[in-house]
């Protein structure tokens, strides 16, 4: 007589093991894209707030005058507008660069520079010239 043969269903180890390294590595994947998403909007809120501040203070250097402008010192590190009174922007330092080109041209920098949650250091700089009798200087005709 013939012994009954019992058929087992189900996985063998080699299979388990094949399975377990593909899942690990996908959820692998998607930690690596969150975490890269997540640098990604890091980096955009800094490039907005650098952009801003830069924004302030050259429209700051606009409403001088010639005279204003000539006072003021060749390199300083600058104080944030205060409108951007809030602990976001505490980690920007902004320094103003001015150099004479000529005795009617200016050479103005204003560099922005912050760290980042990695501790790499950037600098983004605004390069920008101002002339007497430019557009800081307005002529005011009374009738």
């Amino acid at each position: 007589m013939r012994a009954n043969s019992v058929k087992t269903s189900g996985y063998s180890l080699a299979e388990v093991i094949v399975a377990a390294g593909i899942f690990a590595m996908v959820i692998a994947g998607g930690v690596a894209g969150v975490r890269m998403g997540f640098q990604i909007v890091d980096n955009s809120r800094h490039h907005t707030r650098v952009s801003q501040i830069l924004q302030s203070e050259v429209e700051s250097l606009r409403s001088l005058s010639w005279k204003e402008l000539k006072q003021l010192p060749m390199n300083e590190e600058v104080d944030i507008n205060p409108q951007f009174d809030t602990s976001a922007y505490d980690a920007y330092t902004v320094k103003r660069v001015i150099n004479s080109v000529s005795s009617t041209l200016k050479k103005i920098e204003v560099v922005v520079s912050y760290n980042t949650r990695s501790g790499k250091a950037v600098e983004l700089k605004y390069l920008t010239f101002f002339t007497e009798g430019g557009v800081n200087d307005y002529y005011y005709r009374t009738i």
